[in-house]
C-alpha cells in the first residue's frame, strides 16, 4: 500500500520569501529548501537565522514571511 502524507515533501521546495525587520519589508526573493517549513520554524537567509512567521500559498507558489531571529521577541 502506498501512503501519501500531506504537507511532507521528499523533494526540494522552491519558496518565495518576504523578509521583514521591525515591520518593514527589507527583502524578497526565492529560497530552495529541503522541505516546506511551518510557522515557527527557522531558516537561514544571507547568513542569519530567520523565524517563519507565516506560510501562504498564492499564485501557485509557497510564500514565506520571515523575521530575523535576533529581532524576534521571546
Amino acid at each position: 500500500m502506498h501512503v501519501v502524507r500531506t504537507g511532507v515533501s521528499s523533494n526540494p521546495v522552491s519558496c518565495v520569501y518576504r523578509a521583514y525587520e521591525r515591520g518593514d519589508l527589507v527583502a524578497t526573493g526565492r529560497l530552495m529548501l529541503d522541505s516546506l517549513p511551518t510557522e515557527g520554524d527557522q531558516v537561514a537567509l544571507n547568513g542569519r537565522q530567520h523565524v517563519v512567521r507565516a506560510v501562504e500559498y498564492g499564485s501557485g507558489e509557497h510564500v514565506l514571511e520571515l523575521e530575523p531571529l535576533d529581532l524576534t521577541p521571546g
